[in-house]
């Protein structure tokens, strides 16, 4: 791989905001990219000019626009950087790619896809092994739970308290870590995924990871989204927009179902964000409120408030 004289000053830009507690994997690969073009195409640069940056960013064009946002971003920050050094740094500018108009809709999947995707997980091959029910327990899990797939891919046994009722996430998103409180027929169905994984002779000891492949090491993130993308082409889950649904978007649905939830209940929806929040590991409520999709159910619900309202004169001036 021929990389750039530039290299070591992006890793040296890395190592420095990592030590301000930023994870930065997406900043890394962005970077780690434009070393790479730079090195092919720039072989001897020791400052970064505006023809080098757009050079780069016409060899992504295959992105969406709001990856190149991203990348552009990623640059910038490192640009910054190396302008204290060298004042004939060119910083991009924030405009320098398209706006990101068009954003990919979440997936809010219902019942019966659920239920549907924790069939065709149960008929994975091989038969009588563990990959079908650590599919089918891992689906149900994030269905009923709302964590991120990487906090339950990063699960060890002695993160799951059976008498509590209780997942320790640790150190998710924004370096936090939380306990997840489960119902107790979440608990009895991750109790027996544990005892059929025990009675196939699988690492019983309390750091050995939760969901396990067939080579008895924790599932990969990549890995796992494929076999999902193979069940969900299956079964013909789209999104509004035609697209694979995500794993992510579980999360998503979660969200929505706790929205309607609340609203039918007769209470708040604002009033109950906070505890959503804390619920799924956000640092701040506007977080939260990306993943909050109004359902069809909660829009009946609204305008069967709003009629009742009218109805008892609430919609006259002076009531």
């Amino acid at each position: 791989m021929n990389l750039s004289p530039l290299g070591p000053l992006m890793r040296r830009h890395l190592a420095l905001r990592r030590s301000l507690g930023f994870i930065l994997r997406n900043a890394e690969q962005a970077l780690t990219e434009f070393d790479r073009y730079l090195g092919q195409h720039f072989p001897s640069a020791h400052t970064v000019t505006r023809t080098m940056v757009t050079g780069y960013l016409h060899t992504l064009t295959h992105h969406t626009p709001l990856t190149l946002r991203d990348k552009v971003i990623h640059l910038r920050q490192f640009c910054r950087f190396l302008f204290q050094l060298d004042p004939e740094t060119y910083i991009p500018e924030r405009d320098l790619v398209s706006p990101a108009h068009v954003t990919r809709q979440p997936h809010i999947y219902t019942e019966d896809e659920t239920r549907a995707l924790i069939r065709a997980s149960l008929a994975l091959p091989p038969s009588g092994a563990l990959r079908p029910h650590t599919y089918a327990t891992l689906l149900s899990l994030l269905w009923v739970s709302g964590i991120r797939i990487g906090e339950a891919l990063k699960l060890n046994l002695e993160d799951f308290d059976v008498e509590r009722s209780l997942l320790f996430i640790r150190e998710g998103k924004f370096l936090k870590s939380r306990l997840v409180p489960l119902a107790r027929s979440t608990t009895m169905g991750l109790m027996r995924y544990l005892a059929r994984r025990a009675a196939l002779g699988y690492d019983q000891g309390p750091a050995a990871p939760f969901f396990i492949n067939e080579r008895a090491k924790r599932c990969t993130h990549s890995t796992v989204c494929k076999t999902f993308l193979v069940l969900s082409r299956s079964l013909g889950i789209k999104t509004i927009q035609g697209r694979d649904p995500r794993l992510h978007d579980f999360r998503h649905a979660f969200a929505t179902r706790y929205l309607d939830r609340v609203s039918r209940e007769g209470k708040r929806p604002g009033a109950a964000l906070p505890l959503l929040a804390t619920y799924l590991g956000h640092v701040n409520i506007i977080h939260t409120q990306v993943y909050l999709h109004p359902s069809f159910s909660l829009l009946q619900t609204a305008g069967q408030r709003f009629l009742e309202y009218t109805r008892a004169g609430g919609g006259h001036e002076g009531s």
